[in-house]
C-alpha cells in the first residue's frame, strides 16, 4: 500500500476535530492526569487499537472484510497474529459495546457446512470464535480445535444446544412447548429439560421420538436461519451422525 491508501483511511475514520478530539481525550486520561509514562507499551498500542477498531465497527460492523486479520495487518504493517491477539485483549480492556456475538453468529452461520460428522463454521472474527466456543462449551458439549483458528467444528448434538442459545428466550420456549407436546405423546420423560440438554437428549431419544419431526420442529422456532439449522442437521441425519 502507498501513503496516499494509509492517509485516506485515516481520514475516512477520522474524519473531523470531534472524532479525533475525542481519540486523544482518552489517550490523554492515560498519560496526563499526573499518570505519564505508568502505562505499558503493550497497554498503549491497545488503547490505539481499540480507537482505530471501533470507528471501523461504528459504520462497518456487518461487514467482517472491513475489520479482517488481514485488512487491518495491510492497513496497521503488523503481523495477523498479532491483530487478532490485539481483538482479544482490545475486547477484554475496552469491549465494543454494541458487539452482540449472537447477531454475529446469525451472519456467519448461513455459509456453515456439515463435514465428516461435524458441522463446521468459518468465523471471521477471533472475538467471535470465542464467545461461540464458550455458548457450546457451557452447554457440555465441545469444539475441535485445528490448526486454523478459525474454523469451529461441533458436533450436530450440540449444534442444536448452540443455536437455540443464539436464539431469543421465545423462541427457545416455543421449541421447549413443541418438543414437550412431542414427548408427552409418546410418553416419554418430560422432566429432559431439567435433566440434560435438548443435543443431549435428542441424541439418546431422536430415533423412538422422531428425529426428522424434531429437526423442523427447531427449524420452524428459529427465525430467519431455521430453514439452514434444520438442512444441516438433516445431512448429519443422513450421514448418521444424529440417529
Amino acid at each position: 500500500m502507498r501513503r496516499i491508501d494509509f492517509e485516506k483511511q485515516y481520514n475516512k475514520l477520522f474524519p473531523d476535530a470531534e472524532t479525533k478530539a475525542k481519540a486523544f481525550d482518552m489517550i490523554a486520561e492515560e498519560v496526563y492526569f499526573c499518570n505519564f509514562g505508568r502505562m505499558s507499551k503493550s497497554d498503549m498500542e491497545t488503547l490505539l487499537f481499540s480507537l482505530y477498531i471501533d470507528r471501523i465497527l461504528d459504520s462497518a460492523e456487518a461487514d467482517f472484510s472491513a475489520y479482517s486479520d488481514y485488512t487491518l495487518s495491510k492497513y496497521l504493517g503488523i503481523t495477523q497474529s498479532k491483530v487478532s491477539n490485539l481483538k482479544v485483549k482490545k475486547e477484554l480492556l475496552y469491549p465494543y459495546e454494541k458487539f452482540d456475538w449472537r447477531t454475529s453468529f446469525k451472519r456467519v452461520v448461513e455459509k456453515a457446512r456439515y463435514e465428516e460428522g461435524k458441522i463446521v463454521i468459518n468465523i471471521p472474527d477471533r472475538n467471535l470464535y470465542l464467545e461461540i466456543k464458550n455458548a457450546v462449551e457451557v452447554s457440555g458439549g465441545y469444539v475441535d480445535v485445528s490448526l486454523n483458528q478459525s474454523l469451529l467444528k461441533v458436533s450436530p448434538d450440540y449444534f442444536i444446544d448452540l443455536m437455540l442459545a443464539v436464539s431469543d428466550e421465545n423462541d427457545r420456549e416455543t421449541i421447549r412447548a413443541n418438543l414437550k407436546k412431542q414427548i408427552k405423546s409418546k410418553n416419554f420423560d418430560k422432566e429432559y429439560l431439567e435433566k440434560m440438554s435438548f443435543g443431549e437428549y435428542i441424541k439418546k431419544n431422536g430415533k423412538e421420538l422422531g428425529i426428522e419431526f424434531l429437526i423442523e420442529v427447531i427449524g420452524k422456532s428459529i427465525p430467519g436461519i431455521g430453514p439452514i439449522v434444520s438442512g444441516l442437521l438433516k445431512v448429519a441425519v443422513e450421514n448418521r451422525s444424529i440417529k
